[in-house]
């Protein structure tokens, strides 16, 4: 891939990453946050006004989303374009790229986070799904089967284990494996250029509307006359088998 066609895609990437991140953001609803996070560990870290609490709930919904959409609109769109693998028909397996002698099935992860033992039997099953489907093909046309669990970042560049039946590379490795250039994994970050600082301001202005609001929601809801956080009051609302209304 040469590098206009790489900084194409990467612009396209980071606008198709920022429209989810500001639809998702556009469409969160304040009961739906203080539904799903943790009352106890926020008040455990001692949080001591509002504003500072639901910055903290915003940047943990948001961040806790944002890492499987990075994955989706940046890694698995710059991983088929520049490897021109074909999408994998097999749940479990993303991609599919045909060398002259291998067949290199790719289950695509964002990070080289720990898989527990079920998940690494769970990959390590799929993967045999898809060569014994094969398996006759790759006889006939001599070429071998290659599994690869394969992360957009960190260090790993580790051949199958008796446990893990398959190559587990990230960062770097992974990138050099599919596309031949070692610096491939520096040209995804250095073609960004300025366009993440200009999707930003617009993310921002979204994101300081929705603060503001959540800030007056829980203020009316959660604070008594004084400004004090209503913990036990947030803690029925999340967590007591009574429903209590909310005021807008």
């Amino acid at each position: 891939m040469n590098e206009k066609d790489l900084e194409g895609i990467i612009k396209n990437c980071l606008a198709n990453f920022y429209a989810r991140r500001k639809s998702s953001l556009n469409d969160l609803d304040f009961t739906k946050v203080l539904k799903r996070k943790n009352p106890y560990m926020f008040r455990a870290k001692g949080i001591p006004n509002v504003g500072e609490l639901v910055g903290e709930l915003l940047n943990a919904y948001v961040s806790s989303s944002d890492e499987s959409m990075f994955g989706d609109e940046f890694f698995e769109p710059i991983c088929q374009a520049a490897s021109n693998a074909n999408i994998a028909a097999s749940k479990g397996v993303d991609f599919i790229i045909e060398s002259s002698d291998s067949y290199q099935a790719i289950s695509l992860k964002s990070g080289p986070n720990a898989f527990n033992s079920d998940q690494v039997s769970k990959l390590n099953q799929r993967f045999e799904e898809v060569e014994g489907s094969l398996r006759a093909t790759l006889r006939r046309v001599k070429k071998y089967f290659v599994p690869i669990m394969g992360c957009g970042y960190g260090v790993v560049n580790s051949e199958p284990t008796s446990a893990r039946k398959y190559f587990k590379l990230a960062g770097q490795a992974f990138w050099t494996k599919i596309t031949g250039d070692e610096q491939f994994y520096q040209k995804m970050l250095t073609f960004m250029d300025n366009e993440p600082d200009i999707h930003y301001l617009e993310f921002k202005e979204l994101w300081d509307k929705k603060f503001n609001l959540f800030v007056k929601m829980f203020t009316i809801n959660f604070c008594d006359g004084e400004g004090n956080i209503l913990w036990e009051k947030l803690l029925q609302y999340n967590s007591g088998s009574e429903k209590i209304s909310l005021k807008k």
